[in-house]
């Protein structure tokens, strides 16, 4: 019997448990109990919102990007794509939370229970991918590029695979033969098609070798469905006769596509994937999703991309700057916020949870941005592990003593921990 309870049944002047405590159905997204014991939200908004989430290795930082993700999805009823599953932390979200400790502290102050998030792992064929014979017990899919999409802006990809290799103005003759080459099949009919078609001239044999060479190259790696039939460059949903991306389609069906990239993190041209996928979900999102909300999380945003000219960091950066006008949210981790390439960092951020981190040029990176006081600097720095500040551009809103109000200021506490399971949690 409850304390309550129990002494209201030995002196009716005693309050009830129903009377001592007050309901309350929180809308908002909690992420954290502050230290003064105040929980604390994301607001449900009209718009979507950009996040990023700093901090050491081993601090939380994927543990409040796990909760996120649930969050969006089954609170909010939101799309969600994990867009670089660098380490594998997804494979143990499609199954509950397991551990006690982090159960018993999500319901003793807001009262969820575990649930698991419906991932489906994504994984981009390449010459050396292997999908784990566990995961082959769960919901996977093996993508391939288009080969159609490639040809509409074929000096982009095989730059990918041959990163000196400039079409230039022979270009021309390879839009020329567009229409030949989407006939193809095979790369044997690729090929024959550029032995053929192209010019034979004196003048062009060096230029002839090197587009061979490149093509050759692309081919090679054996990301294209030419290349392999047996994987997905698009997929269907069988009942609306709905074909897009993998990604979309698999939102569509409700399920958390989750992109595994710890193979691709080697390839020369992971860019130049990253920022077709990402691409094709910005730009057909508002008529694909109409009146939908859609939310793209990037882990450790460095090994996505380093540097403005590189094509993802080009695709993040229109996230960044134009997401909210086509209902996409941004949300990326990282060690390193001063690496961040300037492109996707131009835009404000809404919100950023930042756990321990010892590093001054962070640290007045973050300061500059949320205009953080010198004390909260340094208590950033004495942050113990699932300790975080979190910092808003927009505003918190928290729950105490019965009361709901809004907040603009840093606020030191606890996250809370995430609904599914965690591969380090157990």
């Amino acid at each position: 019997m409850a304390v309550g309870s129990h002494l209201s049944s030995i002196n009716p002047a005693f309050l009830t448990d129903e009377e001592r405590w007050k309901k309350m159905e929180i809308t908002d997204i909690p992420v954290m109990l502050s230290h003064r014991g105040e929980i604390v939200c994301i607001p449900k908004e009209s718009e979507v919102f950009s996040c990023a989430i700093v901090g050491s290795s081993g601090k939380g930082k994927s543990l409040i990007a796990n909760r996120l993700v649930g969050s969006l999805y089954h609170q909010w009823g939101y799309n969600v794509a994990v867009m670089n599953d660098l380490s594998e932390e997804t494979y143990k979200w499609s199954e509950p939370m397991k551990r006690g400790q982090f159960n018993e502290f999500n319901d003793t102050y807001i009262h969820q229970p575990p649930v698991e998030s419906p991932i489906t792992y994504v994984f981009p064929n390449t010459t050396s991918i292997k999908v784990p014979d566990f995961v082959k017990k769960k919901s996977y899919v093996k993508i391939v590029l288009p080969f159609n999409e490639i040809l509409d802006n074929l000096g982009f990809y095989l730059g990918g695979v041959c990163p000196d290799f400039d079409l230039g103005k022979s270009g021309m003759y390879v839009n020329e033969l567009k229409e030949e080459l989407l006939e193809c099949d095979s790369p044997t009919q690729v090929k024959e098609v550029l032995e053929e078609l192209l010019p034979s001239e004196k003048g062009f044999k060096a230029m002839g070798i090197k587009i061979r060479t490149a093509f050759n190259a692309l081919i090679k790696e054996e990301i294209l469905d030419i290349t392999n039939p047996e994987c997905h460059a698009y997929l269907k949903l069988r009942e609306e006769g709905y074909i897009s991306n993998p990604f979309s389609v698999l939102m569509k069906a409700k399920a958390i596509p989750s992109f595994i990239t710890s193979d691709l993190r080697t390839k020369k041209y992971k860019s130049e994937v990253f920022a077709y996928y990402i691409n094709a979900i910005l730009k057909n999102h508002l008529r694909e999703f109409p009146g939908e909300k859609t939310f793209l999380f990037f882990d450790e945003l460095r090994e996505v991309c380093e540097r403005d000219d590189n094509p993802a960091a080009r695709a993040i950066g229109s996230v960044a700057a134009r997401g909210r006008i086509n209902n996409v949210g941004l949300i990326y981790a990282t060690q390193f916020y001063d690496k961040i390439p300037p492109y996707v960092k131009g835009a404000k951020l809404n919100y950023c949870f930042a756990f321990a981190h010892n590093s001054s040029k962070i640290l007045n990176e973050l300061a500059s941005d949320f205009d953080l006081d010198k004390k909260t600097k340094e208590r950033i720095k004495r942050l113990k592990t699932f300790e975080v500040i979190a910092m808003t551009n927009n505003k918190f809103v928290c729950y105490f003593d019965g009361d709901r109000y809004e907040t603009t200021k840093p606020i030191r506490g606890t996250i809370f921990y995430p609904l599914a399971d965690h591969l380090q949690a157990n």
